[in-house]
């Protein structure tokens, strides 16, 4: 008797976990906005032109992303013109992405192309200010000193 209660309780558990399950499966739109909504992340968007004017700020993110890529980032281009000498510039391939610390801040950039250049950049919402008054003028600083290298 006592192993034909056991034997049901172990076919209810089971039974309520594959009820689970499928409502889970079923239900994976709503889970994915649930998190969505309450994720403390924050994506800022950096694009290639300014209207008509190349950005600023995305040609230094393409400069400090090329120059601290490394084969642990996944998959990355290579190329060279003949204004580059005998230099071979390397970038985060399009719809790639790269996580970095800063300052123990934690980062991902992810390249995207689509009509238009962009690169993505997501961090935690509380970062915002560190993001616009420290990292993304370091960013700037350290492509303007590769530039002139």
């Amino acid at each position: 008797m006592e192993i034909l209660s056991s034997m049901v309780i172990v076919i209810t558990i089971v039974n309520g976990l594959v009820v689970l399950v499928k409502t889970i499966d079923e239900n994976r739109a709503l889970f994915s906005e649930l998190k969505k909504f309450l994720s403390n992340k924050f994506t800022l968007v950096i694009y290639e032109f300014n209207g008509d004017v190349k950005d600023e700020l995305y040609e230094a993110v393409e400069i400090y992303l090329s120059n601290n890529l490394s084969p642990k980032n996944g998959k990355i281009k290579a190329s060279k013109t003949e204004k580059e000498k005998n230099s071979i510039k390397v970038a985060l391939e399009h719809n790639e992405q790269v996580k970095y610390i800063y300052d123990g801040h934690k980062f991902k950039w992810i390249s995207l192309q689509s009509e238009i250049k962009s690169f993505n950049l997501t961090f935690r919402a509380k970062d915002y200010d560190f993001v616009l008054d420290t990292y993304l003028p370091h960013i700037m600083k350290e492509a303007k000193y590769q530039k002139h290298i």
